[in-house]
């Protein structure tokens, strides 16, 4: 069994593995030496408690900062006596509780000291990253500070929280921000190595940022919090290992770390200077474990000794039946092989596709499980580098960390625990701050100015339960006339900060307690047929045997509704009126002149009012032309004869002769008068909308064209919404439904999320 690791003593309680005594006669100062602390660290002060909760064990170490190096005090590691955490997510929180308690307890009673803060790190699990280049305008007169330079980089943080949330599907999961690495800094685009002491006017941060559930971190605070304990930061496993074992002047090597724990694998790539990608599998020890409990019959517990103390020597172990056996370790490793091909396989392939399809020049691994037998050879051989290059990481090659007991930290697991101690006093872990939201508690990520909308937003809270959103507008024609009511608006959020008034933008503090109201949704606008036709009354009544449709009634895009019914967006409403037997003739496009109605013995004038299930009969009326007289006939008249005498025979005179006509002169001619250019009719104009033309006519009362007639060409269904809201766009600005439409505009309305 390795060095350094912890094991069950034989009454069942868990073992607390401290600095190993070394043999020999103790060292005559040792007890003035334990006496020294106790005076010394009264109070943590300058201390820096780390503590890794792994899926196999909990370790805790303290040190602090001594000029250059990081100087490790004291530290303690103890198994979990139960399988408390799975895949590096913990199960149990009272269980893990428990154990990192007693780590606690074991370092405060040896340093005498009380320990109220902590640094914690993160197993990668569900790891997400973004990679964000962040371009900072800045006055070009002033020196670059090191605070200027943290809210850079906060700003690249709050980027690459943005693009992930934006790029989130689930809303019922978020993201914490838990480490990251500056790719590179420029100043006015040229490469510089830090900007402190510059001068420039626009600094620019390449970063990659690492993001991990809520879930993940939310059981780690749930530990510290039972502990009593306040986070003074938090960061990544991997970005832990890499500060003390892969320091930023090595980094310019490809180089991979890889921190093999029982649960996850945590995966760390180096290049040119920066970290380059990070990256996790699940396939880690657990599974070589698991192979052993299969293949041999026993318990976890079993399977893990058995697992570190194969080396070269035979193993006895005894199964679940209590019956004993002894195994060599060639046939061990013959049986684990699959699980440890396996797990050399996932790693080396996370590798390969973190460092962009190639191979690095250099692996370390560290993590309890980079102790198994044969792995960095088949992990160098599944990459195609020589064996020598992947190396399993130890307390010697740790950079710029002393220790008053070597030994104590001697040991791949222990890695990880200093390097959250180291990357604390870099102050590169992430602190978040506890508020209280209507009494329950929200961790807010740290920076200079932290605003309501910021807790909001960690929250959960999204825009709709802040400011509401307005009841949806209900727009319809009625007998060809454009109608229009709004939906009614919104309440906004009630917020308080400690009982007085606040709102998005006031800031909080730590410890703050925030009560927050939500808003409420004002109610869509509705409306009946009812409400618009008052003396709405549909009657049926019945011509020569024939049912009709008669009274006050309406119908809906071509089809008869009830007075009840409720008006949706876009209807076409035609109302009908048939009140009299006038109206009603007049419908059939009868002519009454030669029909007389009778409702039964009684006849009908044309001013009689119509009466639901009245029945009319018929009578056509024969209307008599009056006849037209013969003329009577006139007797043939004789003409008498007259002598010829007394008659003159009439000659006519000659014509008179005609003067000639005097030569017409041609008409004078007038100028025409220029007639008056016409006026130009409005005819309408032609807009796209979603990328479709839509040509609109001349509205029936105005010469303006709006937004609202386009909601008729849309392809929205207010009765399945597609979204939290309609976006409406011309020409890529927001509009209203009242906005004047212009020829060739580029129109959207679409549905939208509201994030």
């Amino acid at each position: 069994m390795p060095r350094g690791r912890p094991r069950k003593n034989p009454i069942g309680e868990e073992a607390v593995q401290t600095s190993p005594k070394k043999r020999g006669r103790p060292r005559k100062d040792a007890g003035a030496e334990k006496s020294k602390y106790v005076k010394k660290f009264d109070r943590q002060g300058e201390l820096y408690f780390a503590l890794d909760i792994g899926t196999r064990t909990v370790v805790g170490v303290v040190g602090e900062k001594r000029e250059e190096d990081f100087r490790v005090l004291e530290c303690v590691s103890i198994p979990h006596s139960r399988r408390a955490m799975i895949d590096g997510q913990i199960e149990d929180i009272d269980e893990v509780a428990r154990i990192a308690a007693k780590v606690k307890a074991k370092l405060e009673k040896d340093l005498g000291v009380k320990l109220s803060k902590v640094s914690i790190a993160a197993a990668g699990r569900a790891l997400r990253t973004q990679h964000v280049r962040v371009d900072i305008d800045i006055d070009g007169r002033d020196t670059i500070t090191e605070d200027m330079v943290r809210s850079f980089e906060i700003e690249a943080v709050q980027q690459a929280q943005a693009q992930l949330d934006a790029a989130n599907d689930d809303d019922r999961i978020s993201f914490y921000c838990v480490g990251n690495s500056v790719v590179n800094y420029y100043l006015d685009d040229y490469p510089i190595k830090s900007f402190v002491g510059h001068k420039g006017k626009t600094a620019t941060v390449d970063m990659l940022a690492a993001f991990l559930p809520s879930i993940v971190v939310e059981s780690l605070y749930s530990v510290t919090d039972k502990l009593g304990l306040e986070v003074q930061s938090l960061t990544l496993e991997p970005i832990a290992a890499m500060n003390v074992l892969i320091p930023p002047e090595v980094r310019l090597i490809n180089i991979a770390l890889v921190d093999i724990g029982a649960g996850t694998s945590d995966i760390a790539v180096a290049k040119g200077g920066s970290i380059i990608a990070y990256a996790m599998a699940t396939t880690a020890g657990d599974e070589i474990s698991e192979e052993i409990i299969k293949s041999y019959l026993v318990d976890f517990e079993t399977a893990e000794r058995m697992k570190f103390e194969a080396g070269g020597k035979d193993i006895t172990y005894s199964d679940i039946l209590g019956i004993e056996h002894k195994v060599s370790s060639a046939d061990f490793f013959k049986k684990i092989l699959p699980a440890v091909d396996l797990l050399a396989s996932t790693i080396s392939d996370n590798i390969i596709e973190a460092n962009g399809g190639e191979a690095p020049s250099a692996v370390f691994l560290i993590g309890g499980g980079s102790l198994v037998e044969g792995l960095p050879e088949n992990i160098a051989k599944r990459l195609g580098i020589p064996a020598e290059r992947v190396a399993v990481g130890s307390s010697k090659i740790l950079r710029r960390v002393v220790a008053d007991d070597p030994d104590s930290i001697n040991g791949p697991e222990f890695i990880t625990p200093v390097g959250i101690g180291v990357t604390a006093t870099m102050s590169q872990g992430y602190d978040f701050s506890t508020i209280l939201l209507n009494g329950k508690k929200i961790r807010v990520f740290n920076k200079n100015r932290i605003s309501m909308l910021d807790l909001l937003s960690m929250a959960g809270y999204r825009s709709v339960n802040l400011i509401g959103r307005s009841g949806r507008n209900l727009s319809f024609t009625l007998d060809g006339e454009q109608k229009f009511r709004k939906g009614e608006p919104s309440t906004p959020a009630v917020i308080t900060v400690n009982g007085l008034p606040a709102n998005i933008n006031t800031e909080i503090q730590k410890g703050d307690s925030v009560n927050i109201v939500p808003a409420e949704n004002g109610t869509d606008a509705t409306m009946l047929l009812s409400d618009i036709i008052s003396d709405y009354n549909p009657i049926t009544v019945k011509l020569s045997g024939m049912d009709y449709s008669a009274g006050v009634f309406a119908t809906v895009n071509g089809t008869v509704a009830e007075k009840d019914y409720r008006i949706a967006n876009f209807d076409d409403i035609r109302t009908t009126r048939i009140v009299t037997l006038a109206d009603l003739l007049e419908k059939l496009e009868a002519t009454g002149g030669n029909l007389i109605l009778y409702k039964g013995k009684r006849k009908l004038t044309p001013d009689y009012i119509l009466e639901n299930g009245d029945e009319y009969t018929v009578e056509e009326v024969e209307i008599l032309t009056p006849a037209v007289e013969e003329p009577e006939e006139i007797p043939e008249v004789i003409a008498e004869e007259f002598p010829e005498e007394e008659y003159e025979e009439y000659i006519p005179e000659p014509a008179k002769e005609e003067k000639p006509a005097a030569e017409e002169k041609p008409a004078e001619v007038l100028p025409e008068k220029a007639e008056e250019p016409p006026v130009d009719e409005y005819k309408g104009i032609t807009v796209t909308l979603n990328g479709k033309p839509i040509t609109l006519g001349k509205p029936v009362d105005s010469n303006i064209n709006i937004f609202l007639e386009l909601l008729a060409f849309a392809d929205i269904d207010t009765e399945n919404p597609q979204g939290d809201d309609i976006e409406m766009l011309r020409n890529g600005k927001a509009v209203s439904y009242m906005d004047e439409l212009h020829d060739g505009d580029h129109c959207s309305i679409k549905w939208i999320k509201r994030r």
